[in-house]
């Protein structure tokens, strides 16, 4: 979904014949008007959750023009979207588990996010990998990096990896004991300001008509027979029931999954760990 971060505040779109203006503002009377129209309108998907993966899913579906509602109990990214590690890696560690192709479209999102998506959000950050031994490891470790560094391909935002000395690695890193470190592989992934990433993904969900309600609680899912045909809500901040019909219920509600899994009954072909 990344490649949709475009920072322009309005979007013109021809609706039934007619020009109808989205804007990506997040405000109290933006807030109250998606309320209405949790009410109101028939959607094509409600989204539960207001993390980075609901956030995506939004995007990824208004803009190829589905009618979408995003609730989130509390505010964006106030989970694991502005606690994560910070990092777009390149999945490095998914090497020793021959994942090659998972690595390579890593890698790809990684750089174009750096050179091209949200070079504002993400930057460069580089890695020492010290090394103990002097050459089996740093043959073992070398190898790796150089297969990370040919998995991008020829366009390439970040610098490759560096071999770097035992005197050159005390003179970088001097708390590191020389008796055991016996040099180190410089590699570099990159770094992301979550939050504001998150942001910026639901403000672009927006322009593109998303029906987007933060401070809204899911309490029920709506069933016809076995399909879940919409969620009983609340306001929150009013304490007002809202009855939201969609055709889809996408639940993206991170390591909250399986308690709202318990909540509504449902039996999930997976657990969320924390």
């Amino acid at each position: 979904v990344w490649h949709i971060l475009n920072l322009t505040t309005t979007i013109q779109e021809k609706v039934r014949g007619e020009r109808k203006v989205f804007t990506s503002q997040l405000n109290p009377a933006q807030r109250a008007t998606a309320l209405k129209s949790l009410s109101t309108d028939n959607f094509d998907i409600l989204i539960i959750g207001g993390g980075v993966t609901g956030v995506g899913a939004a995007l990824d579906a208004a803009s190829r023009g589905l009618k979408v509602a995003l609730v989130e109990s509390q505010d964006f990214a106030s989970g694991t979207s502005s606690r994560s590690s910070k990092l777009i890696h390149g999945g490095l560690r998914y090497l020793e588990q021959y994942d090659f192709k998972l690595v390579r479209e890593a890698l790809h999102e990684r750089e174009l996010m750096v050179s091209t998506l949200a070079p504002h959000l993400v930057k460069p950050v580089g890695f020492l990998y010290p090394l103990h031994e002097k050459v089996r490891e740093r043959t073992y470790v070398g190898a790796g990096l150089a297969l990370y560094d040919a998995l991008r391909g020829f366009q390439r935002a970040l610098p490759g990896h560096k071999h770097i000395s035992q005197k050159k690695i005390a003179e970088i890193a001097p708390s590191l004991r020389p008796d055991i470190v016996t040099g180190a592989v410089k590699y570099y992934d990159a770094q992301v300001d979550d939050a504001r990433h998150t942001m910026t993904i639901i403000r672009t969900a927006r322009r593109h008509g998303a029906t987007i309600a933060t401070r809204v609680e899911v309490n029920e899912l709506i069933r016809d027979g076995k399909k879940v045909i919409g969620a009983l809500v609340t306001d929150t901040e009013s304490g007002k029931k809202i009855k939201v019909s969609a055709k889809s219920v996408v639940m993206c509600a991170g390591i909250w999954s399986d308690e709202l899994h318990a909540n509504f009954g449902l039996k999930p072909g997976y657990g969320v760990t924390m």
